[in-house]
């Protein structure tokens, strides 16, 4: 049996240990796409005395003292793992040393470009419960020694357990919950929301348009004047048709880089862990405690619903490798059927009866207050049009019955719903999101109202988890009694979870 004594012996005999010799490889890319390619292109365009030759120089010159650097970085670096710890050396002239408590480890990714998998090196990413940033990159070792790498933290850490004592000899065996095929990532992509994309198009027309020599006339009040001239047909036609184009190539880029990106996408659970693995070009495996999760999103887009399908993701409490902190949800499967939706909310909350679920409705004021916050800038933009066309602002005019079967959508899709142990929220008709939030992940519960609301007697309540962010889920437009009652006995439930949990979650 080890003593306290041996643990801390084990630092100085373990063996220290360097990135690999590709690691200069890839800086040397870095910086030759940072600072010798922007000056080799001003050279090129250049005058023979002009700035441009001066930036050349200039940028060249920077060059050198960054592959300095790298080199220096390489030669500088050493990592070794013992026992209870990882352990980081680095820098030349102003050295650092870090040390990385293995029970503090939350996240281990394994990442790998295009040009690392052709290599057959990798990228090893680690962040540390609490953590703002990701605490320690090991870029590049040679694939083999990242895997090995991460087993090894894996099970030294689990080894570790809460209490730093011996809880398990083996690896837990995985259980595979998610395998997508190329099929099921190409009905991934082909049914994501796209908006940004033919949004931008949209514009990029628009701007095609403003620059074509032929204008469009405007409708005046005259009938006669809305039938467009035959220049003007052909133009809306060619728009037209471009605008499609433009929506085909967005839709189908969504399809090929869903297909690239999650290419043999595989989730699984190793005992209290969930471990993805996906990537054609890039690859990427990581890890993430279950404990660190704080919430489940399912997101139901307009265009998976008919088909039964979902995403899902989960909210978890610190940053993601590679993520700023709170940055919001994490992939937890690109795409699901929504009949395995409590099958996989299950593998991750154990205790979760999502078939227990029964959502309850909002105050049928909220139909109305969307209604009106959609509606009050297109009559607006109605009024200022009527100035120079009646006839535009009549058109306009004609959307607000649309608007009003929206804002009835987006009411009938809100609402709430209590199980033991969860609390669940609904909202969203474009995009309809159901959060899944544990009574024990409960930090801060508030009611807030505003003006409009005051006045109607309504209330939003607003449950806010360790994930912070995009994870603060809320339940708008309730009746204000209703929102405090709800208030009470949210507030009671995460407190007595709290009470009976030893080990802070």
């Amino acid at each position: 049996m080890s003593t306290p004594s041996d643990a801390r012996a084990a630092p100085a005999a373990a063996p220290a240990r360097r990135l690999h010799r590709s690691t200069l490889l890839f800086e040397a890319l870095r910086i030759g796409r940072a600072f010798v390619v922007p000056a080799l292109l001003a050279a090129l365009g250049a005058a023979d005395d002009g700035p441009g030759r001066t930036t050349a120089v200039g940028l060249g010159v920077l060059a050198v003292p960054a592959l300095l650097a790298a080199i220096a970085k390489y030669l500088g670096l050493r990592y070794r793992l013992t026992t209870e710890e990882l352990v980081i050396d680095s820098g030349v002239l102003s050295r650092r040393h870090r040390v990385i408590p293995l029970r503090r480890i939350q996240n281990i990714d394994v990442r790998q470009s295009w040009l690392q998998r052709l290599a057959s090196v990798a990228e090893l990413r680690i962040e540390t419960a609490g953590g703002e940033r990701t605490e320690a990159v090991l870029s590049t070792l040679a694939w083999t020694d990242a895997e090995a790498l991460r087993a090894e933290l894996l099970g030294r850490r689990a080894a570790l357990g809460h209490a730093g004592m011996e809880i398990r000899e083996a690896a837990p065996p995985a259980e595979t919950l998610a395998r997508l095929s190329p099929a099921d990532l190409a009905l991934a992509g082909a049914t994501a929301n796209e908006a940004g994309l033919a949004a931008a198009g949209l514009l990029g027309l628009l701007q095609l348009v403003e620059d074509l020599p032929v204008q469009v006339p405007l409708p005046g009040v005259d009938p006669s004047a809305l039938i467009p001239s035959p220049p003007a047909v052909g133009i809306a036609i060619v728009v037209a048709a471009l605008l499609a184009l433009s929506l085909l190539a967005g839709w189908l880029l969504s399809i090929i880089g869903a297909v690239i990106g999650y290419h043999g996408f595989t989730l699984e659970r190793a005992g209290d862990e969930l471990r993805k693995r996906y990537g054609l070009l890039g690859r990427r495996e990581g890890s993430m405690p279950i404990r660190r999760v704080q919430t489940i999103r399912v997101e139901e887009s307009l265009l998976r619903r008919p088909f039964g399908l979902a995403a899902l993701k989960i909210e978890t409490a610190g940053a993601g490798p590679g993520q700023r902190p709170r940055a919001g949800a994490e992939a937890f499967l690109p795409l699901a059927r929504r009949r395995d939706v409590p099958r996989l909310a299950g593998a991750v909350f154990n205790d979760l009866d999502y078939a227990t679920l029964r959502f309850h409705p909002v105050h049928p004021r909220a139909r109305r207050r969307r209604f009106l916050r959609y509606s009050a800038p297109l009559i607006l933009i109605a009024g200022v049009t009527a100035l120079a066309t009646r006839p535009a602002a009549l058109l306009l005019l004609l959307l607000v019955p649309l608007l009003f079967l929206i804002a009835h959508k987006q009411y009938r899709h809100m609402g709430y719903a209590l199980a033991p142990g969860y609390a669940a929220t609904r909202a969203g008709f474009f995009n309809r999101i159901t959060w899944i939030i544990p009574d024990r992940k409960i930090q801060t519960l508030h009611i807030h109202e505003t003006p409009f609301q005051r006045r109607h007697g309504l209330a939003t309540v607003i449950i806010d988890t360790a994930g912070g962010g995009r994870s603060i889920a809320s339940i708008p437009d309730l009746p204000r009694e209703e929102a405090r009652l709800l208030l009470d006995r949210l507030t009671t439930r995460a407190t007595r979870t709290a009470a009976s949990s030893p080990i802070p979650t």
